[in-house]
This record gives structure tokens, sequence and C-alpha cells, in this order.
């Protein structure tokens, strides 16, 4: 099946939908769908004052237990598999639950409304005008940033394998930017990038890693350098054998490279 439609967010207050009853899972990815803050927002916590990203939302396992009528072994294991397939971003503490939809704007983004109303204007002035509209339109599609036309499906596909990426962004990172830039649009006649008037795949992934929504780059950077930590031990406790005194001198050293990276 294609095709979308908007639900509202008032459909939780319906008293006929919000009755008590055990959710299904469907049901309970829907609620959290729904639930997700659809702007930055904040949120106190206790006595503290935290910052809630779009997408994302502060909760309790026991708060989402009553909401859905689940035990908390089964609230556990659905929300392990939301994570292991990406479809969510979880983080718990002894205060509080963290959920993050990942890509959330395929979900609720208003620029596919936005898009839509678009097409149909569209539409509408090409019967209008025939000739004069039909040449300015090719004139503009003919001085189309040319970024666009050396960009292919592969391009996007080669970041997958270059190490030099993956390195720097991490391999989540990368296919979820993959993922979203070369999604067929809503007639299915262009890829997402291809709607862009310019590409630059560089500047893209470095913008998308500042954005970090999802929290994978983020991941990644503590990855490098937990194992850059690892390296620089090994490297300390091979030289101790040889030389005492520079033990405690490259550890000190070692010690303070690492606290300027976190």
């Amino acid at each position: 099946m294609n095709g979308w439609i908007s639900l509202h967010r008032k459909i939780l207050e319906n008293p006929i939908l919000n009755r008590s009853r055990i959710y299904s899972p469907f049901e309970a990815w829907i609620w959290l769908l729904l639930r997700a803050n659809h702007k930055d927002n904040k949120f106190m916590l206790g006595s503290e004052l935290v910052k809630v990203k779009k997408g994302s939302m502060i909760t309790s396992q026991k708060k989402l237990c009553n909401r859905f009528r689940w035990g908390s072994t089964k609230l556990r294991n659905f929300l392990k598999v939301l994570q292991k397939d990406k479809m969510i971003l979880l983080k718990t503490d002894t205060q509080a639950t963290y959920i993050t939809i990942c890509n959330y704007d395929t979900y609720q983004d208003k620029q596919i409304s936005n898009k839509m109303q678009t097409n149909i204007k569209q539409n509408a002035n090409k019967y209008q005008t025939k000739t004069n509209n039909k040449d300015n339109k090719d004139n503009k599609d003919n001085n189309v940033n040319n970024d666009n036309k050396k960009i292919t499906i592969n391009s996007f596909k080669d970041l997958l394998k270059d190490n030099v990426y993956l390195k720097k962004y991490g391999f989540d990172m990368i296919e979820e930017f993959v993922d979203y830039w070369i999604e067929p649009t809503i007639n299915g006649k262009k890829y997402k990038f291809e709607t862009e008037k310019t590409f630059d795949i560089k500047k893209r992934l470095n913008k998308w890693s500042k954005n970090d929504f999802t929290g994978y780059y983020k991941m990644h950077k503590e990855k490098l350098i937990n194992q850059e930590k690892e390296e620089y031990y090994k490297k300390a406790e091979q030289e101790a054998y040889k030389d005492p005194e520079y033990q405690h001198k490259e550890i000190n050293k070692i010690t303070k490279n690492i606290f300027k990276k976190l």
C-alpha cells in the first residue's frame, strides 16, 4: 500500500479510543509516535530543567506499563525490538527512560504536506499557462546546479564502503543519511536528493553530524575515544616494562589528551 495520512494527537483524548484496555504492539508504537515532542522543548525532571529534542520523550517504564497495561518484561522486550530494528534510540537510568524516534521527520514532517500543495498548484498553473511557462520551466531545469547531475544513487551507496567517511562518522549515521536522501518522492519520479537545488555530500554529512538527532554520531565518537584510550594505555604499559620512570610521565600525558577530547 502506498500513501499516508496525518494523524492528530487529539485522537489520544477520544473517549472511545482512550478507554482502559491492553494495547497491541501496533497501538503502543502509534502512541509513542503521537507522544514524542513535535519540536524541541524543555522538561522538568525532578529539580533539573532538561532539554528534549524534536522526536524524543522522557517517560518511565512504570508509566508505559500503566498506559499499555503490560508487564515490565513485555515492555522491555518491546523496546528492545524497536531499538534493534533502529526504530527508536533508547536510554534508561535511575531517573527516567529517554526515547528518541529514529527518522521522526518521515512520520510527522509538515514538508510532506507542503510538497503536495506545491504539486497541486504547479499542475493547475500548467493548464493555465502553456508555452511561456513551459519555456521558463525548461530554462530553470537547465540552470540547476551541476552538482546534482554528478550525484547518483551509487554516489550514496559508495558512502557505505568509503573507509574515510565510515571512520569519521560511523556506519549507523552514514546508513541513516543514505536511507533518508535516496527515498523516492511522493510521485516516485525523483529521489529526495534530486529535489535539492544544490547537493554537496561532504557539507551535508557535516551538517547531519552536527544535528545528530538520533545520537548515532555521538555514539561513534565515544567509541573512537574509548578505542584511543585502550591504544594509549596499551602503549604506556608496553613502555613501562622498558622504563619504569616512563610509565608515570606517559600516563599523565595520555590522561591529559583524553580529557581534552571529552
